[in-house]
């Protein structure tokens, strides 16, 4: 694998924007050389959050950064022919973190497969490509419990939520030309917020609604954890998977492989809930429940968490289900790099002080400002 000093400039198409994997995705390429260059699609519902992000950038990165206003579900993603010429001639690489997790079936299906497709069609004609980083997610293993592997996809499960499912697709129609594209699988586990800045606008895993239940609920209700608490939190800061995903990207032996990007050492869901309590209000411990995961549900809309997390039901399912997710093989290519997941001990104190920040915002409050 090639030192970061050895790399050449690199022309990449993100897609997913205003996602914040998308966002840091823009960010860490720019930082990474001087003369990398990003192509960002930017739906025209989105044009104007995209312009406000190219004019937030450091003095000689915005000229860098294009915006081509087009969507994945359109045949050649939308874009007009000059547009389309230069992702031909000029891209290198693909990093196409476009998904949907909530809405309708239909709707998943269009984003999350219908886009891939049209993304690998374009890609077919592109003459400098050498990468193809498709964004999916650890929990494409479904209702499976044990150890998953890396390389594993089919492993007969059923799914807890459409996005599980529509991913799952997602992922047979990229391994199904992985013969004749360079295509690299990526799969986070749920995003939860920036490791160093607690930034988590715009993420919808169900982690983020927990913090926001911990900081919401009066200190002295406990929070009522389903199950004994003892299983993995399977979470994951984004910034880590940012910046695993462009070291992937450039891996030479990446190509045609699927990559956890999880931690490899997750607390368990009591231990999580423990700490986001404490820091959050001081409240008591978790109470755990050992109710049916139908009844958990019927509680978690008594407590109006349902408002915030409208898959709640998978959100149960993570929080009683025993499953972890093999990442040596992502291990072994970031440690040369020296990318490691921080555990969440180091970062949770961050992540609810900015979502303390960020409900008193939402409530305007004139002190949300110290935050920010």
């Amino acid at each position: 694998m090639a030192d970061a000093a050895d790399l050449k400039p690199a022309v990449a198409l993100i897609t997913g924007f205003p996602r914040l994997v998308a966002r840091g995705l823009v960010q860490r390429g720019l930082n990474l050389h001087l003369d990398n260059r990003i192509q960002l699609l930017v739906a025209p519902a989105h044009r104007e959050a995209a312009e406000a992000l190219r004019a937030s950038l450091a003095p000689g990165q915005a000229e860098r950064l294009t915006l081509l206003i087009g969507q994945t579900t359109d045949v050649d993603l939308g874009l007009a022919g000059p547009d389309v010429q230069r992702l031909i001639e000029e891209t290198t690489h693909i990093f196409h973190a476009e998904s949907e997790q909530h809405g309708p079936r239909s709707r998943l299906q269009r984003v999350n497969v219908g886009g891939l497709a049209n993304v690998l069609s374009t890609a077919r004609d592109l003459q400098a490509l050498q990468r193809i980083c498709v964004f999916s997610t650890a929990f494409v293993s479904g209702d499976r419990r044990g150890l998953i592997r890396e390389e594993e996809l089919d492993g007969r499960q059923q799914f807890n939520a459409p996005f599980e499912q529509t991913m799952f697709a997602a992922e047979q129609v990229a391994r199904a030309v992985m013969p004749r594209l360079p295509i690299t699988v990526l799969r986070p586990s749920a995003l939860i917020g920036h490791s160093r800045t607690g930034e988590a606008e715009g993420l919808t895993e169900g982690p983020n609604y927990l913090v926001r239940l911990m900081v919401r609920l009066p200190a002295e209700v406990p929070f009522l954890l389903p199950g004994r608490g003892v299983v993995p939190f399977n979470i994951v800061p984004v910034d880590y998977v940012v910046h695993a995903a462009w070291v992937i990207a450039q891996a030479p032996e990446a190509v045609g492989r699927t990559f956890h990007l999880t931690d490899p050492n997750p607390v368990s869901a009591r231990e999580a809930c423990e700490l986001l309590g404490e820091l959050a209000a001081n409240r008591p411990a978790p109470v755990r429940a050992h109710w049916p995961l139908r009844l958990a549900g019927k509680v978690l809309q008594w407590t109006r968490l349902d408002r915030f997390a409208p898959d709640q039901m998978a959100l149960l399912h993570d929080l009683t289900r025993q499953v972890t997710y093999d990442c040596s093989g992502a291990l072994e290519l970031l440690a040369h790099a020296g990318v490691v997941c921080p555990p969440f001990e180091a970062y949770a104190d961050v992540l609810v002080g900015w979502v303390a920040d960020y409900e008193r915002s939402l409530r305007n409050e004139p002190d949300h400002l110290a935050g920010a």
